[in-house]
């Protein structure tokens, strides 16, 4: 696979960020701990399968060897289960041993482009482990048209009701992780999916149900973090954002009437709560629907959040011009 590098100030011809930008340096100074791990200093420093993932990749973009090799060693010592998934919670010690199927993803994929980059079998052979292991979490459900629904488990344990129905969460489905492992069906079909199925509900919340009784897909009362994410992995994968522009048209009315994006937005309820969401939602808005509005928020908000892994994660990623072609 080629990765594309574009000079940062056109990012992607949207629009130059006024904002004194991140580097890569600064990023690990803040949240590259103990040689070892990427911490969450918003949620008690808190290590996650998602964290090293992000970590991971971004060492290979920046082609920082050593950071990644850090960063590899101690996931698979801290965090690796017996079935090559990963405990997705970590804080002193094991938090949580579900893994968390978007981790896993992230840090195959980073494996993979660790080889492709720096030509090591090891981390070929790691990257085909973990792949294998999560394709045992998709599963394949006939809808009432008898067509194959594609289910991505967002973990082994817990989002399934046998009876009832099976929970996957959108954000899950990385398009540029899934592109690169198009050479397996079950991938490649799982992409389809997310692509003709899943991104086409509007508004799109961050939890979705199969019901296995209706045979259908039924959303949940909900649209946070999580699913906001999609905008950008949707950049990264080199789509055209705009066939998100119905599935996040919700939020879209609510920001032009109200001013804000709520961190967690209710369907369904008259007030929503005051709390907005952070700096890099309104950046994403403002790809997706080029409103100004949203760019003067994001510039506000970013200059007194300065803490924020999660926001730093995806501008270290879009500043730096990387993307999938």
């Amino acid at each position: 696979m080629i990765k594309v590098f574009i000079a940062v100030n056109l990012l992607f011809g949207l629009f130059s960020v006024k904002a004194q930008e991140l580097s890569w340096q600064e990023y690990k100074n803040k949240y590259f701990k103990n040689d070892s791990f990427i911490i969450d200093p918003y949620n008690n420093n808190r290590v996650t399968s998602e964290s090293q993932g992000y970590g991971m990749v971004l060492a290979v973009i920046y082609n920082d060897k050593d950071t990644f090799y850090k960063l590899w060693r101690w996931t698979k010592v801290n965090m690796l289960r017996e079935d090559y998934l990963f405990s997705w919670h970590y804080n002193n010690t094991v938090v949580d041993k579900n893994n968390a199927t978007d981790g896993d993803l992230l840090i195959a994929y980073a494996l993979r482009l660790a080889y492709l980059k720096w030509e090591n079998e090891e981390y070929l052979e790691d990257y085909n482990k973990i792949k294998n292991s999560v394709k045992r979490l998709i599963v394949i459900v006939l809808d009432e048209k008898e067509r194959k629904n594609i289910l991505l488990l967002p973990g082994i344990y817990g989002f399934t009701n046998e009876k009832y129905d099976v929970q996957i969460f959108p954000s899950y489905y990385i398009p540029f992780i899934l592109k690169e492992f198009k050479d397996d069906k079950l991938f490649k079909l799982s992409l389809d999916y997310l692509l003709n199925d899943i991104i086409t509900l509007s508004p799109l919340t961050n939890t979705v149900r199969f019901n296995l009784i209706e045979k259908k897909l039924s959303l949940n009362s909900e649209i946070n973090m999580d699913v906001y994410r999609l905008i950008p992995y949707f950049l990264l994968s080199n789509y055209d954002v705009k066939i998100l522009r119905n599935s996040f048209k919700t939020i879209d009315e609510f920001f032009k009437k109200e001013g804000y994006i709520p961190l967690t937005f209710k369907l369904n309820e008259q007030n929503q709560t005051k709390q907005e969401s952070p700096f890099c939602v309104y950046r994403w808005f403002y790809i997706l629907y080029n409103d100004d509005k949203y760019f003067k928020k994001y510039e506000e908000l970013k200059n007194v959040d300065k803490n924020n892994y999660f926001c730093d994660t995806f501008e270290l990623f879009l500043n730096s011009g990387w993307k999938d072609e």
